[in-house]
């Protein structure tokens, strides 16, 4: 049972029923065999059945977490694939999704800024969610007629990013040594150092499946939902309404993690 293979309870106790009836011996009862498999502990079982790191990933405390006291003393950035097919602003025929760079102040919670594309993430999104992060909303807001507040502007102590290589790029290093920002990489395989991001993105994600169009998150999610068939917002409907997520109900909910 606790091999790489996975075998379920059921071929578990066929091959203990086998085994024992080669040897003469009465087999034990499935409830007998269950309870000795729970008897273990849960993080072996998983360590031996999906590998170290899946047991880590899911048992071992989350040690050097971030603890941040100060606006603006550590953003963090990353990507997500957005789960809703967008239009052609003229034919309105479905094309694809886009790709949504987003950025979130550590200490606050506050998101930053963004940066909405149907191209894949690379330098030149990063630099453009970060200008967006650094400068005044007011008339990016009233340009888009978005009836909301955001007061989030400056430029960021230090960010933290992941290491993929958009966030690795030599434009990014030159640009943020140009106005004094530090860059963190996270540690390679420690998911939960990027925990601030991760989960404003999941947030995000829960709200755009309310959205015509979505893909969902999943194929059991989707069901027999034709997303292209009720797709019916442009990249920049989706952005305006993307900026009023934000800045009109996310920023205005109470965030339990900070109780603000």
């Amino acid at each position: 049972y606790l091999t790489h293979q996975r075998a379920k309870i059921t071929i578990l106790v066929e091959e203990i029923k086998r085994q024992c009836s080669s040897r003469g011996l009465a087999a034990p009862s499935r409830k007998a065999i269950t309870a000795r498999i729970h008897a273990r502990p849960r993080q072996e079982i998983v360590a031996r059945r999906n590998g170290r790191k899946a047991a880590r990933d899911r048992y071992a405390p989350a040690v050097g977490s971030l603890k941040i006291d100060q606006p603006l003393l550590m953003v963090q950035i990353d990507h997500t694939l957005v789960d809703v097919i967008v239009v052609d602003s003229l034919t309105r025929k479905p094309i694809r999704r886009p790709w949504l760079t987003l950025a979130i102040d550590v200490c606050t919670r506050c998101v930053t800024g963004f940066h909405l594309s149907l191209e894949p993430p690379s330098a030149t999104s990063v630099a453009l969610c970060l200008s967006q992060s650094v400068l005044s909303k007011d008339a990016w807001l009233a340009q888009r007629e978005i009836d909301a507040v955001w007061p989030v502007f400056g430029i960021p102590a230090t960010l933290h990013l992941d290491n993929a290589k958009e966030f690795r790029s030599e434009a990014l290093k030159r640009g943020c040594e140009q106005y004094a920002i530090a860059i963190h990489h996270r540690p390679v395989r420690t998911p939960h150092y990027g925990g601030h991001i991760e989960r404003l993105i999941g947030t995000m994600m829960g709200k755009v499946h309310l959205l015509p169009g979505t893909t969902f998150s999943s194929v059991q999610d989707k069901g027999e939902a034709n997303p292209e068939s009720t797709a019916a917002m442009t990249l920049s409907e989706v952005e305006r309404w993307l900026g009023h997520a934000i800045a009109g109900v996310y920023h205005r909910e109470l965030h339990r993690g900070i109780g603000m």
